[in-house]
């Protein structure tokens, strides 16, 4: 071995020693640091920090296997899935999809609302609606959801259908200033 190899070798050491003990590069400056124990640095690196108290607190933990669902409280609460897959299940997306199913059953999904305005394209799977006063154009999609190619065909089709209402209604819809 040459002398070359072993200084690059004790270089290779010395800093697999300094990632091991959390210790940083002296360059590495403090970007962002958010307020759940993040911070990110101008290296691209991430550091977490982890929770003193514990987990956060969990409302309504529906349980399903290893999965689960429940809300979260405090400002802005949410509703979280955790999805789990054992590791000897041979198709994931099925189980994943199973588990979903599941989960969320008896959940309720409100339809959004519509400005009021005027339908500028009003099918069964594509509405699109303009509101004047608020200067929102709104389009609502809705697809059967079969397999890949066949979500990415029907998504293209009816985006289709929204550009040719905009070229057709382009003059109430683009108005001159």
């Amino acid at each position: 071995m040459t002398l070359e190899y072993l200084e690059l070798m004790e270089d290779v050491k010395k800093t697999q020693e300094n990632e091991v003990q959390g210790t940083s590069s002296p360059r590495r400056k403090l970007v962002e640091s958010y307020k759940s124990n993040t911070r990110r640095y101008d290296d691209g690196s991430i550091e977490i920090a982890p929770q003193e108290k514990g987990e956060p607190s969990q409302k309504d933990v529906k349980k399903v296997g290893r999965s689960k669902r429940y809300a979260t409280t405090g400002k802005n609460p949410l509703t979280c899935i955790e999805l789990k897959c054992p590791e000897n299940v041979p198709d994931k997306a099925a189980f994943f999809h199973k588990e979903l199913a599941k989960l969320t059953k008896d959940m309720e999904i409100e339809e959004p609302q519509m400005p009021e305005g005027e339908f500028l394209l009003n099918e069964d799977n594509v509405k699109v609606r303009f509101a004047a006063k608020e200067h929102k154009v709104v389009a609502w999609l809705t697809f059967e959801a079969k397999g890949l190619i066949d979500v990415r065909r029907e998504l293209y089709n009816l985006t289709s259908k929204i550009d040719k209402c905009f070229v057709i209604n382009e003059a109430s819809v683009c108005q001159q200033k």
